[in-house]
């Protein structure tokens, strides 16, 4: 295989210096963060004109970090120079699937994989931009970001850094960023539909070219929460399950037995283990947040413990001043003041529980003349009463709609009651009404309240930014579905307009989710059934 081009590359040959003529890219580019490319035919006096996605001339910002790519791809595309770069037989590719199948041979012989010096395409250096731009999306992404998922200040240290050796997963991670900030009714150039299949296809070919790394976990976690928002289906169910096998091969799957996670741990400082940590609860979050529809299906992920460790707190995180004594585990973090990160795990590892009941047919000890409810479950019920009471104390209740560890915990208790309904086959509403737990009626009784205060116009809170995540909307799709079976498709005069005002406030979030509008359809459909059974 030839390692050396022919003739001089263009840079070299313009500021008449000496070239090594490497293959695919020459030293004096690489340190020169220089776009260096080869003639392709004899007599060749220039390189050709960058093209975007569509065939069309453009000039890339000089000023951005992205806009100057190390390699010249020898194809029309990113996909052909993908296929050119990195063949199967080259030594990135072997020493890759050497490290995942023998990863203890791997170690043992000290072997390392090769770094790829291969090109940011232009397509996605032009939409990141300039270092003001990055700056400003990433401002604009930690201020409104519900999963804190990210390190900002190594971001950022990395992202404006030319000689990052990370500049395809960092400048994919950006990508995602600014795809998870745009305005949901964006009829600016290139858009969401766009943008997010610009998204997906450069995160196939960087997850295929580089080797297993945090960045590109975080991308797919942000993509995951575009197409669950989105309501991009089955997707949004495939990505999550990319994210936790991405996950379990870089050994994520036991970061959270151990405060430094774990007695093998080879990631490096701590908070690289705290970044890495709390990717990995966010996997777990979107994984059991995708159940709440079925909540048979079996999970990508397994169930966090009781002696698993919650995340830091998260202004400590984004501080980078956090400390390994602080990480706390579950059973300690519930009597101890956590972040809201922390809290949300917390809601976690009881939603896992209240699937896993419901996956074993265990709610209720059947006895059908008495149904009483399992005390395994009675308890959970009361468990997930309690953190919302211990969320209240860190947040008013005008922003309790806006905290995800809540909302979780109302989503929990409207599982387990819809199946506790569905197991006891109630058929009248004063059944139903007799078998309602009463953490039932305060979730509805808070939501209402949430939704009659927006309504209203008295709370200044911005729905179409961070403050509102899809925690909201379905938990607000689960309390009009709880109605609307309480009302067994006669509904009284204040089911009704319970329903109408959460119905509201489904609508209203359509601007921020559409998520909402696919809630709405199905609620109609099961309104229309209620209905018909009740002739």
């Amino acid at each position: 295989m030839t390692t050396h081009a022919l003739a001089s590359c263009f840079p070299c040959r313009h500021s008449k210096r000496r070239c090594d003529k490497s293959l695919p890219t020459c030293q004096l580019c690489i340190r020169k963060g220089l776009k260096c490319s080869y003639p392709r035919r004899r007599g060749q006096r220039s390189a050709s004109p960058a093209r975007n996605i569509h065939g069309s001339d453009y000039a890339i910002d000089p000023n951005s970090p992205y806009g100057r790519p190390v390699v010249a791809s020898s194809g029309t595309g990113s996909h052909h120079q993908s296929e050119s770069v990195w063949p199967s037989s080259s030594p990135f590719a072997v020493t890759t699937a050497i490290s995942f199948l023998a990863p203890n041979i791997f170690r043992e012989a000290r072997l390392e994989i090769p770094r790829l010096d291969v090109t940011i395409p232009d397509e996605v250096a032009f939409h990141i931009g300039n270092n003001q731009q990055v700056r400003q999306t990433a401002g604009k992404f930690f201020q409104t970001a519900w999963l804190p998922i990210v390190s900002r200040k190594r971001y950022l240290a990395a992202i404006l850094n030319p000689l990052s050796p990370s500049r395809r997963p960092t400048a994919l991670l950006a990508l995602c960023m600014k795809l998870c900030c745009l305005p949901v009714h964006d009829d600016e150039v290139p858009g969401r539909s766009s943008l997010y299949q610009l998204v997906k296809k450069f995160y196939s070919e960087v997850e295929s070219t580089q080797n297993l790394c945090v960045e590109v976990l975080q991308a797919a976690i942000l993509i995951a929460i575009f197409e669950i928002g989105d309501a991009i289906y089955p997707a949004a169910y495939l990505t999550v399950g990319t994210c936790a096998r991405y996950g379990i091969a870089m050994g994520l799957g036991k970061i959270n037995k151990d405060r430094v996670g774990g007695q093998h741990n080879l990631i490096g400082s701590w908070m690289e283990i705290e970044e890495r940590r709390r990717a990995w609860w966010a996997i777990l979050t979107l994984d059991r947040f995708l159940n709440f529809a079925n909540p048979s299906r079996v999970l990508a992920t397994e169930d966090p413990t009781f002696q698993d460790f919650l995340p830091v707190d998260d202004d400590q995180f984004y501080d980078a001043t956090s400390q390994p004594d602080e990480a706390a585990p579950i059973c300690q973090g519930l009597v101890f003041k956590v972040g809201h990160f922390g809290r949300l795990a917390q809601a976690i590892y009881l939603i896992s529980q209240a699937l896993a009941m419901i996956r074993s047919s265990s709610v209720v000890s059947i006895n059908r003349d008495e149904s009483i409810l399992s005390p395994e479950t009675a308890q959970l019920c009361r468990t997930l009463g309690a953190l919302v009471r211990a969320s209240e104390l860190e947040a008013t209740v005008r922003m309790l709609a806006f905290c995800c560890q809540s909302l979780v915990s109302y989503s929990g208790i409207f599982l387990i009651q819809e199946n506790y309904w569905a197991q006891l086959q109630v058929r009248s509403e004063e059944e139903l009404l007799q078998h309602t737990f009463v953490e039932t009626h305060n979730a509805i009784d808070t939501i209402c309240q949430i939704a009659s205060t927006l309504q209203q116009g008295s709370n200044m809170v911005d729905l179409q930014h961070g403050q509102c995540t899809f925690f909201l909307v379905g938990v607000v799709y689960q309390a009009v579905s709880a109605l609307m079976t309480l009302g067994k498709g006669t509904p009284s005069a204040e089911i009704k307009e319970r329903i109408t005002l959460l119905r509201w406030l489904l609508q209203h979030i359509r601007s921020r989710w559409p998520l909402s509008g696919v809630y709405e359809n199905i609620l109609d459909a099961k309104e229309a059934l209620l209905a018909a059974d009740a002739i």
